[in-house]
C-alpha cells in the first residue's frame, strides 16, 4: 500500500528525481516503521524496497542499506501525532506559497478543504503551519512538533506541516489517507 501510494504522489511530480520520501508505521512496541530509501526514484519502489528503521531511525536487521535522510523527523510525526504514515514531497505550489507565508496559511470556504480528514464542510477554516527549513533534522523535527503540539489544542489544523522553501509533511492513518492530505496542501496553495 505504502509503495503504490508513494508511486501515486511521486508521478504527480511531487518527488521529483530523487527527492521526497515516505514511510508507515509497522509497530509501536518496539517502535518500528518501514521507511522509504535514500537517493532512488520514489516512482519505483516496490514493498520490498522499503527499510525497517527504529526509533534511532537506523535500519534493523542487519540492513545495510541507507534510509532517507529525513527519517527522524518521521519517527517524531509518529511519536506526537499518532499517525500510521507520513509522507513528504515537495510540491511546487506549496513550496512557492511557503516562501511569503509568515507562520501558517489558512484556507476558508474552498470545497477541496474536505479532503482533511475530519473536514465535513467547506464553511470552515483549515491552517496549516509553516515552519523554517534547516538540514539538521532534529532542529526540524522540533519546529514540527512545536506546530504539531500548538495544532492538537484546535482543530481547526489540516494534518500537514509547510516547510518553507521545502515541501510538505502530511500524515494520515494510512499512506493512502496522508498522501491525500499532501495533494490536498498543493491544491489548496
Amino acid at each position: 500500500h505504502l509503495a503504490a501510494e508513494t508511486k501515486r504522489i511521486a508521478d504527480l511530480g511531487f518527488m521529483a528525481c530523487t527527492a521526497g520520501n515516505s514511510s508507515v508505521l509497522i509497530a509501536h512496541e518496539p517502535f518500528s516503521i518501514a521507511m522509504s530509501p535514500s537517493g532512488v526514484d520514489k516512482t519505483r519502489l516496490l514493498p520490498e524496497s522499503f527499510i525497517r528503521v527504529g526509533a534511532d531511525g537506523k535500519p534493523q536487521g542487519g540492513d545495510v542499506r541507507k534510509p532517507s535522510d529525513e527519517t527522524l523527523l518521521h519517527v517524531a510525526l509518529y511519536q506526537h501525532a499518532g499517525c500510521g504514515a507520513v509522507l513528504h514531497g515537495h510540491p511546487p505550489h506549496a513550496v512557492a506559497l511557503s516562501l511569503d507565508a509568515e507562520s501558517q496559511v489558512a484556507f476558508r470556504g474552498i470545497e477541496m478543504q474536505k479532503a482533511f480528514v475530519g473536514t465535513v464542510t467547506h464553511d470552515c477554516t483549515r491552517r496549516i503551519a509553516v515552519i523554517d527549513n534547516s538540514q539538521d533534522m532534529a532542529e526540524l523535527a522540533t519546529r514540527a512538533i512545536a506546530a504539531l503540539v500548538l495544532a492538537k489544542a484546535d482543530d481547526s489544523w489540516a494534518p500537514a506541516v509547510l516547510v518553507r522553501g521545502h515541501g510538505v509533511y502530511a500524515w494520515g492513518r494510512t499512506p493512502s489517507e496522508a498522501g491525500r492530505h499532501l495533494e490536498a496542501v498543493e491544491w489548496l496553495s
